[in-house]
């Protein structure tokens, strides 16, 4: 007759005895059930842990690629946004700079438009240092404008050249150390550069005089004046006006004596009138 147990027997080393014990068939059968369904549950949770680590690794990495990417470009945009800027900001400054010096020509008396030209270069291939090569350029060029002078103390016919020529008094020839300029009475005499004012008091035949020293030891005098409106010792930029012409001194009637000096020496101021 079939039994529903299985009968086990221990026997220990010493066969003291054995010891038996019985269980029922439904119990093993349960437990090696149970045995198989943790395994394969097991397994298969531990397969599908995997797999999404996998996935969420890959993921990951994917996601951290994308935001480096979209670090680098913001970096990339940012640093372009910076150099257009200081691009924008130089090229104003050097436009700023022109209006400046056309201002300076108009101050000078000298009608002349600045002329602009040269090669077409695109924007997004403009440099930083070519703009700063251009701007170094310029600005050379504005303190030289401003600190020599060219143009007209004001405006007039010129009656006397520099050079030699009959004394209108002493009727024999002799040496004119500048030029004169027809006036009239009282009209305003203007700086023709920046400098400093190192006389401004009668001088001599000059009658009531200005002088005004210049950068690279350029010099002007502005002779025969009825009035000075500056003193020793001011400072004056191109266009200030410096005194009002008038006929003290030794003169024939109301003009301006305009003399150029560099390093001492006098040279022909009607080279200097204009930029031809």
């Amino acid at each position: 007759m079939e039994t529903d147990r299985y009968t086990v027997m221990l026997v220990t080393a010493g066969h003291e005895g054995a010891k038996s014990f019985s269980v029922k068939k439904s119990h093993i059968r349960i437990a090696c059930f149970s045995i198989i369904v943790f395994a394969f549950i097991s397994l298969f949770s531990f397969g599908t842990s995997y797999v999404y680590y996998k996935d969420s690794a890959k993921k990951s990495q994917s996601v951290n690629k994308l935001i480096s990417t979209i670090n680098l470009l913001s970096q990339d945009i940012d640093e372009n946004n910076i150099i257009e800027s200081k691009l924008r900001e130089k090229l104003q400054g050097i436009e700023e700079t022109l209006l400046e010096m056309q201002d300076i020509l108009q101050k000078k008396g000298i009608k002349k438009e600045l002329a602009i030209g040269g090669e077409f270069i695109p924007a997004d291939r403009m440099s930083l240092s070519y703009i700063d090569y251009m701007k170094n350029d310029i600005d050379n060029l504005f303190n030289t404008m401003k600190s020599t002078p060219v143009g007209t103390p004001l405006k007039g016919k010129i009656t006397s050249d520099f050079g030699y020529r009959k004394d209108p008094f002493k009727r024999k020839t002799g040496f004119h150390s500048g030029i004169d300029i027809d006036a009239n009475y009282g009209q305003p005499i203007v700086a023709t550069a920046d400098g400093i004012v190192t006389q401004a008091s009668w001088h001599s035949s000059y009658g009531k005089t200005v002088i005004i020293k210049h950068e690279d030891k350029y010099e002007t005098l502005f002779g025969h004046l009825s009035a000075i409106t500056v003193k020793e010792g001011d400072k004056v930029r191109v266009g200030d006006v410096i005194g009002k012409a008038g006929s003290t001194g030794r003169s024939t009637g109301t003009h301006l004596h305009y003399e150029v000096m560099k390093d001492g020496k006098r040279v022909n101021p009607k080279t200097f009138l204009s930029l031809k």
